[in-house]
């Protein structure tokens, strides 16, 4: 019962870029990554193992999960470019230009963006894209079967802990980074973690409790919010413990949303935010630009950002019943195949 979990962390993703407001964009990419590293672990040991049948269906899977809806919703956000004016769009987001060459169209059509940071990439259509890149590159990680066992996870864990741990002390900064692939190891790899000590996970969420977890994970991102706004001189500080207290708390996220989630949470609304959080997260930045230049401001970014959510959060719901549910139907068949 992940769905509204991912779903409330792309639309934190979409205040951080559209509103501005710190640091929960950072914390909710990084939280997905340690859902991913857990889901795609999971679903290779429960669902696909590591035959050569297996990763092929795998991998079929994830890029009938990713491609179909992103390239709709790609081929949207190029209408809108056209419709607002690249000029506009430019100014809206440096990156929202029309690639100019083939090999930034290929980057664009596949989001596999060739740089080690691929934030860095200077056109990308939909700009969040670029964590689809380290996704992309994890993805094929645990397919190949990095996290195969607990013993390899562990030593995944542990060289990808040292390498943040060292790049905090020879730079003399708190932290973990941000936008960098191999950085981007460590929630990969904890998501991983995760899985393979779920009974030890879930005995020290039914010590801690759900709602003191819960409030925890919220209350770190409400300290770090108010601190740049209160305390900005020291919000460096709040923001690097908080940064490793949000790792550590995603990781108890998952297995209590596992363990606990259908308790609480109806499974077709749960279903429905989670496809949701995908097109959500893909297309905010193309419906909040359509959005400003039907406002023809920038500067109300209240007003941007409810009509660019909802704009977004309709295109998405409309591709999603296009798309999605045709490709999902798809899925459930090669799930199915290997199962048997």
């Amino acid at each position: 019962m992940f769905g509204i979990f991912r779903f409330v962390l792309a639309v934190n993703v979409v205040i951080y870029h559209l509103l501005g407001v710190p640091s929960i964009g950072p914390y909710a990419v990084y939280s997905f990554f340690v859902l991913s590293g857990f889901l795609m672990t999971m679903i290779m040991q429960e669902t696909y193992g590591y035959s050569l049948k297996g990763t092929k269906s795998y991998a079929i899977n994830r890029f009938l999960r990713l491609y179909p809806v992103y390239w709709a919703l790609l081929a949207i956000a190029i209408g809108i470019i056209w419709v607002v004016g690249k000029d506009f769009s430019l100014a809206f987001h440096p990156t929202m230009q029309t690639p100019n060459s083939f090999s930034s169209w290929m980057a664009n059509l596949f989001m596999v963006y060739p740089n080690f940071e691929p934030v860095l990439y200077p056109v990308r259509l939909a700009p969040a894209t670029w964590a689809l890149t380290i996704e992309l590159a994890f993805y094929l990680a645990i397919g190949l079967g990095i996290s195969k066992s607990k013993q390899l996870t562990t030593i995944w864990f542990l060289l990808s802990l040292s390498w943040v741990l060292w790049t905090n002390f020879s730079m003399s900064q708190w932290g973990i980074g941000y936008g960098d692939i191999i950085v981007a190891s460590l929630p990969f790899s904890l998501g991983a973690l995760v899985y393979h000590y779920k009974p030890i996970v879930n005995d020290i969420i039914n010590k801690v409790g759900i709602v003191p977890i819960l409030a925890m994970f919220t209350i770190n991102i409400l300290i770090v919010v108010v601190s740049h706004y209160v305390w900005s001189e020291k919000f460096w500080f709040f923001n690097a413990i908080g940064t490793w207290f949000n790792l550590v708390l995603s990781g108890l996220m998952t297995i209590l949303l596992l363990e606990h989630g259908r308790k609480y949470l109806a499974k077709r609304t749960d279903r429905f935010l989670g496809d949701l959080s995908y097109p959500v997260y893909i297309f905010h930045w193309s419906g909040a630009s359509l959005a400003s230049w039907i406002i023809s401001s920038n500067d109300n970014k209240i007003w941007v950002f409810c009509l660019g959510l909802s704009l977004t959060i309709l295109v998405s719901i409309l591709v999603n019943k296009v798309v999605n549910d045709n490709i999902e139907k798809l899925r459930n068949i090669i799930r199915s195949k290997i199962q048997k």
